[in-house]
């Protein structure tokens, strides 16, 4: 196998167990088909390549992410120079059920540590905590969460779990985490009760009212392929997401063109999931 060859496959390879936080031989097999000889041999000739990367795990049967590996992909990430690890540091997350979710792109830096905490706590059932800031609290505190679900909404990524301070289910951007750790404790609030997650709304987007005749049809045929409207479907719990990176109106005498130019028509459907925290 050439150096390149090698290369791709360590690439492959450390991806899942920066952003998942563990590799298995299993997970290969699962991931990319690969016979089990093949797949010892990817784990085999990663070991080699990145030998303080991983440490091995007899319970789980899995090689575990080191501290050295997320520091050395953090000081990769901060880095102006080309790296052998660079192609592991976009974020690993496959759209299939139980995994994270991806809307729309990502836009600010991630961290694999954070990332993988958050990825290893909904696929063990375990609480997680973390030091936390917000518009509204931007002074770091702690917070503690039970997460379900990984979703990049917009530019960011986010998690979805139930908050033990605020007893409710919550949405935290991994950007402002910091010093994310597991915790022993499993998880005990149950998913299905976050309605606003469990809920999915049936958004009809439609050029605002308005736009002059002429400047509706140039958005129907942009956005809409020429229909008169475009039905979306979202979780409630990401409404808000969805409008603000559309800069759909949702209040069409108070948001105007020329700074929209779309709209929700369906308001009174969607409206009581609008700007819940």
């Amino acid at each position: 196998m050439s150096i390149e060859g090698r290369q791709a496959r360590d690439a492959k390879v450390g991806r899942i167990l920066l952003w998942e936080g563990r590799i298995s031989r299993s997970r290969l097999i699962a991931e990319y088909g690969l016979s089990p000889i093949r797949a010892s041999e990817w784990l085999r000739d990663f070991r080699e390549s990145f030998p303080e990367w991983v440490a091995w795990d007899s319970k789980l049967k899995a090689d575990l992410a080191t501290s050295k590996a997320y520091a050395d992909a953090e000081r990769a990430a901060k880095s102006s120079q080309p790296s052998a690890i660079d192609d592991m540091l976009v974020p690993y997350a496959p759209d299939t059920p139980g995994r994270p979710l991806s809307v729309s792109w990502d836009f600010v830096h991630t961290s694999p540590r954070t990332f993988s905490r958050l990825n290893l706590a909904i696929t063990d059932r375990q609480r997680v905590k973390f030091l936390y800031c917000s518009m509204n609290n931007p002074e770091l505190h702690e917070r503690t969460i039970e997460p379900h679900s990984l979703v990049r909404a917009g530019r960011r990524w986010h998690v979805r779990g139930f908050c033990l301070l605020r007893q409710d289910f919550r949405d935290f951007v991994l950007g402002r985490m910091t010093k994310a750790q597991l915790l022993a404790e499993p998880c005990t609030a149950d998913a299905s009760a976050d309605a606003s997650w469990s809920t999915v709304l049936k958004v009809r987007l439609v050029a605002h009212p308005r736009l002059s005749p002429a400047q509706q049809l140039v958005v129907r045929n942009e956005y809409f392929n020429g229909a008169s409207a475009r039905v979306e479907s979202c979780r409630a719990a990401l409404l808000n997401y969805m409008v603000q990176e559309l800069m759909a109106a949702t209040d069409v005498k108070r948001q105007v063109p020329p700074d929209y130019q779309l709209a929700i028509e369906n308001t009174e459907e969607c409206g009581q999931w609008l700007f819940r925290t």
